[in-house]
This record gives structure tokens, C-alpha cells and sequence, in this order.
């Protein structure tokens, strides 16, 4: 009896072969924005052993697609189309193969194939020499300075009579320079031009002949920004 039933499930095994592996599918998912820019596979990680079937599809997509290889390790690409049949391969050697729409950026993903026993690939072997990041590798600055187009504030302008001359006192609100011009009956009599800091300032003018004078303060900044003119009145005396 039970040489007969040894026999009977000998039998049944050789006709019933053990099934194959469940094939692995990736579903195309179209994207919410219009042009598909947004478009997605699902999953877009998989995992399986060697020589097990991988499958694409695209059942139900209203948008054509396509899977195509990236990585150096694998060469495979099915056609462009909408709902198209499944594109469906294998991988014989482990290893980690990438893939991409070639319509949709945004659809990568990766195949991991690990060996019979399940053992997980080897990692994806180092970049070139000439591909290699170096160590001060970043990104550009997009602007080297900033443009300083803000015009500086002249303020508290007063004159001193001094013999012969005028000493102008004045603030400025940044670094910068300022000429002092002393006018009489529409000319310019006397001008000097100085180098001034921010805040307080003093410039003595000398050299003139006794009466009335219009005096003429300009400023501009370290990025030549100019302020507003200030003018003031000075009567010089001889002595």
C-alpha cells in the first residue's frame, strides 16, 4: 500500500511540474498635472531573484508611456504608447538596474535582483575618477556682491565763519565722500573734496576775501549713490 502511493505521488509530480514564480508587475501611473510631468510607477522599487519575470503595464493609462533602461548594467526599452501591452523581461545577473519613462522624467525606478537564495545584491560599483566629487566641489554663488543702490542721508548742515574761510559741519549716513563749494554772485569761489565717515563730519575751507557766500554741500556713498544737495549761508569776515 504504501509503495503504491509513493508510486502514485511520483506519478503526479512528474506530471504537475512545480509553477513557475509569480511575475512582479509595475503599474504606469498617469500623473494630476495636465502634461504628465507628474506621472508615476507603482511601486517604483521591486525586489526580486534571478531569472524572475519582471512586468511593466500600462492598463488604464490615458497618457503614452514607455519603460527604457538607465543604468550601464542592462539594455532594454519597449515601445511609446498609450495603454500598450505590458513590457515584461528578466535579469540573469544580481545587481540593482535602473529604469525610466522615456516621456516622464518623474517615472524612475529601480529593479534590486538578488541571487536564488535570496542573498541581496552587490552594491552598484564606485563612480570614475573623473566623476567623483571633490572635496570644495559646491554650488556657484549666483552673485559675488551685493549692489548697494540705496543713496546716503545728508543732514545737520551748518557753517562756522572762521577769518577767511568757513568750517562746514555735517552727517552723513554712510562712508563716503562730499565736496563743499563756496559760491558768490553765481560762481564757484572756493571747492575742496574729502574723503568722510559715517556719522559727524568737519571740513574747513580757507582762502576767502570777506563778505556773503552761498555754500554748496554734495555727498554720495562708497557706490557713488548721491544724496541730496544741502545748501546753507556764510558771511566771511577779514579778520
Amino acid at each position: 500500500m504504501k509503495r503504491m502511493t509513493f508510486a502514485a505521488a511520483l506519478v503526479a509530480a512528474l506530471a504537475f511540474p512545480a509553477a513557475a514564480s509569480a511575475d512582479q508587475r509595475i503599474q504606469a501611473s498617469d500623473g494630476t498635472i495636465g502634461d504628465g510631468s507628474d506621472s508615476r510607477w507603482t511601486p517604483d522599487t521591486v525586489t526580486v531573484k534571478v531569472n524572475e519575470p519582471v512586468s511593466w503595464t500600462f492598463d488604464g493609462a490615458s497618457l503614452a508611456h514607455n519603460v527604457r533602461s538607465t543604468s550601464a548594467n542592462w539594455n532594454f526599452e519597449s515601445p511609446i504608447a498609450v495603454g500598450g501591452a505590458a513590457a515584461t523581461t528578466t535579469f540573469a545577473t544580481p545587481g540593482t538596474y535602473a529604469y525610466v519613462c522615456r516621456l516622464h522624467a518623474s517615472m524612475t525606478g529601480t529593479v534590486s535582483v538578488t541571487d536564488a537564495t535570496g542573498a541581496p545584491p552587490p552594491p552598484p560599483p564606485p563612480p570614475p575618477l573623473s566623476e567623483q566629487p571633490f572635496a570644495n566641489d559646491g554650488t556657484p554663488l549666483e552673485t559675488f556682491e551685493r549692489i548697494d543702490s540705496v543713496a546716503p542721508v545728508l543732514s545737520a548742515v551748518k557753517v562756522q565763519r572762521i577769518a577767511r574761510g568757513a568750517r562746514v559741519r555735517f552727517r552723513l549716513s554712510e562712508a563716503g565722500r562730499a565736496t563743499l563749494a563756496l559760491k558768490r554772485g553765481g560762481k564757484t569761489v572756493k571747492s575742496r573734496t574729502v574723503d568722510v565717515r559715517k556719522g559727524a563730519n568737519a571740513v574747513t575751507v580757507r582762502g576767502l576775501r570777506a563778505g556773503g557766500y552761498r555754500v554748496e554741500v554734495r555727498a554720495r556713498d562708497l557706490s557713488g549713490n548721491a544724496a541730496r544737495i544741502k545748501r546753507a549761508r556764510v558771511t566771511v569776515r577779514q579778520k
